[in-house]
């Protein structure tokens, strides 16, 4: 599903960007590598600075293609967008546009008129869903809230020159969890060379659910121009509930 956001990188000269592992995108002067503090703590407090500085790229992988995506976001109007396998979500300021298509369409509980404009390839505008405060994708801090088991994971010890892993346990609020109030997992956290998260991974210890999510940020400094699709290719939809039922959480 074709999306219209715009990357431009930055000019060669200004803020470079640079790929996960730091090294900077052809065409662009590298910045010389920094130093990380030898203490986890440290060196993930200083990445942890540094997020939201910079525009970016960034990206999720799952088991399920559901939650799977890439992304982009502008770290000045803090707009940003997201492309799964059959959905685009986009932000822009307190707004969302939506395309969806395929099984992800399917399950979309939508007027008729509405669910054909989405299968025309149209948008579908939107408000930010009830309690989006306690979303993890609809937060105002996303993406840059996908580093925080990394910050607080505790045990975490360096298991590479920008590499650190540790233990996080969170509660499970779920009503399904109330034989397991608590879900144990193996925080990973690797740091480009300029010492900026590149890459969280989390793995669950607990047997169910046996799942594992990756998060990565890339092209630091890219410059990324978000903005609402034309008004004759959206149509209006108050009720947000298709949003988190059948998207993203």
């Amino acid at each position: 599903m074709a999306t219209s956001v715009v990357f431009l990188a930055a000019a060669s000269g200004a803020a470079c960007s640079a790929t996960a592992d730091g090294t900077a995108i052809p065409g662009q002067t590298p910045r010389p590598t920094v130093t990380i503090p030898a203490d986890p703590v440290s060196a993930l407090g200083a990445a942890q600075a540094k997020l939201g500085t910079e525009s970016a790229r960034f990206a999720q992988e799952m088991g399920s293609d559901l939650y799977s995506y890439t992304g982009v976001v502008n770290a000045e109007t803090k707009n940003w967008e997201i492309t799964g396998k059959e959905y685009v979500v986009r932000r822009v300021g307190t707004e969302l546009y939506v395309q969806a298509s395929g099984k992800t369409l399917e399950t979309m509980i939508l007027p008729p008129a509405t669910t054909a404009h989405l299968a025309a390839g149209g948008w579908v505008h939107s408000r930010l869903p009830h309690g989006h405060e306690l979303s993890v994708v609809f937060n105002d801090s996303f993406p840059w809230n996908q580093a925080k088991p990394a910050t607080r994971a505790t045990g975490m010890t360096r298991t590479g020159t920008r590499s650190f892993s540790g233990k996080l346990t969170v509660k499970d609020s779920r009503p399904s969890s109330r034989q397991r109030p608590s879900i144990d997992m193996r925080v990973g956290a690797d740091l480009d060379e300029q010492g900026r998260f590149a890459r969280i991974s989390r793995d669950f210890l607990t047997k169910s659910p046996d799942q594992s999510i990756v998060f990565t940020f890339s092209d630091y400094g890219v410059q990324a121009d978000i903005a609402a699709p034309p008004p004759s290719d959206v149509v209006e939809q108050d009720n947000t509930s298709f949003l988190t039922s059948t998207l993203l959480n």
